[in-house]
């Protein structure tokens, strides 16, 4: 097992170049969740930090006393990184006074289906095809992803 020295630290201006290369993985500069279009530089974030690498990403947003958490990545799985930028999150949302927090993610990942369930969040909705308006908006998602096709957006949340 790698010994890691976790570090999660506010996301600042000056991140905003090295966060926008991670989330170009996914095929541009925008993500997509429920229609609404986001880039790094408009949405708050926690970085988590190796040394001076980076080894997860949480982007998140706050409207309405609700807390969207727009992309959550990590580079090494089943080390907690995921479980503490949430943690972070969630503290910044109960000091914002928000009531939940949410986000979207598609059908085919079932890893983060497990994920966000283990960690106290509820589906909250389901949108049946709802993949065909994001591609409007983002034609580079793909149509299918690890032999399953991408249809469906599965919301949870997590009342706080």
């Amino acid at each position: 097992m790698v010994k890691m020295s976790m570090e999660f630290i506010a996301k600042t201006h000056n991140d905003n170049k090295a966060v926008s290369e991670i989330i170009k993985r996914w095929g541009s500069d925008i993500i997509v969740s429920r229609g609404n279009v986001y880039k790094a530089e408009d949405v708050d974030g926690i970085i988590a930090y190796d040394k001076e690498k980076i080894i997860g990403l949480g982007l998140y947003a706050i409207k309405n006393n609700s807390c969207e958490i727009v992309l959550l990545e990590t580079f090494i799985q089943n080390t907690g990184i995921g479980s503490g930028i949430i943690e972070r999150i969630k503290e910044i949302a109960k000091a914002k006074k928000c009531k939940r927090i949410w986000l979207v993610t598609t059908n085919n990942n079932i890893n983060a289906l497990k994920f966000y369930q283990k960690r106290g969040f509820h589906f909250s909705n389901i949108y049946i095809n709802s993949m065909e308006e994001a591609r409007k908006i983002k034609p580079e998602l793909p149509k299918v992803y690890d032999g399953i096709e991408i249809r469906d957006e599965i919301e949870f949340e997590m009342k706080i």
